[in-house]
């Protein structure tokens, strides 16, 4: 019987042996990417940055798919057909030594198996949502499904991934056993917001 690995940061770290790197180049290459947007593009990023600014702690878990994080994956322009595709409230499990690692994961962005069934999973977006308890660790979740799938992917390649708490937007990356982590993006901000967009739209070039 195997055991169920623990979805707590500090355990995760010491479990796997990670190791989290103040400085990386892969990353900072990530966040700094940049991309021309039409006009009417950055007005509705203006309008989604105010939105979220006085709406958005109130919304529910619905609410906030429907009124931003869907339009915010439209700008992203994340997907690619045939190759890779949004999935929503997906599991990712995987084996290692005598523990499983099973997460369910809010977004995954990974290439496609048939109609709708993820394959290689690239990159990971975790959420702390409301109503669940303070002990809720997104961060470890983003870190236990990266490591998963860099199991799943047989590879050492790197794997992408984030975590919102609140307003606040944080990218990760994960190469062998070493993490790095960004600074905070906050959405209400509409230069922050954009950013958070191109990092996504980014994400393709990076793993395709």
């Amino acid at each position: 019987m195997k055991h169920k690995v623990v979805l707590e940061t500090d355990w995760i770290l010491d479990f796997f042996k990670l190791s989290k790197l103040d400085e990386s180049p892969i990353l900072e290459e990530w966040l700094s990417c940049s991309y021309l947007l039409e006009q009417t593009q950055l007005d509705f990023i203006i309008r989604l940055s105010h939105a979220y600014r006085h709406e958005g702690d109130a919304w529910n878990e619905e609410e906030l798919k429907v009124r931003f994080l869907a339009h915010l994956l439209l700008l992203a322009d994340v997907e690619v057909p045939n190759k890779m595709k949004t999935f929503l409230e997906r599991n990712i499990t995987a084996n290692y030594l005598d523990y499983k690692i099973s997460v369910d994961v809010d977004l995954m962005l990974a290439s496609v198996k048939g109609l709708n069934t993820p394959q290689k999973p690239y990159f990971f977006l975790q959420e702390l949502k409301k109503g669940k308890k303070s002990s809720n660790d997104p961060k470890a979740q983003m870190l236990a499904a990266m490591l998963a799938a860099q199991i799943q992917n047989e590879n050492q390649k790197i794997v992408y991934g984030g975590y919102v708490v609140g307003r606040l937007w944080f990218f990760a990356i994960l190469e062998n056993q070493n993490y790095s982590l960004s600074q905070a993006f906050d959405i209400t901000k509409t230069d922050d917001l954009q950013r958070v967009i191109f990092c996504l739209r980014k994400i393709k070039e990076l793993v395709l």
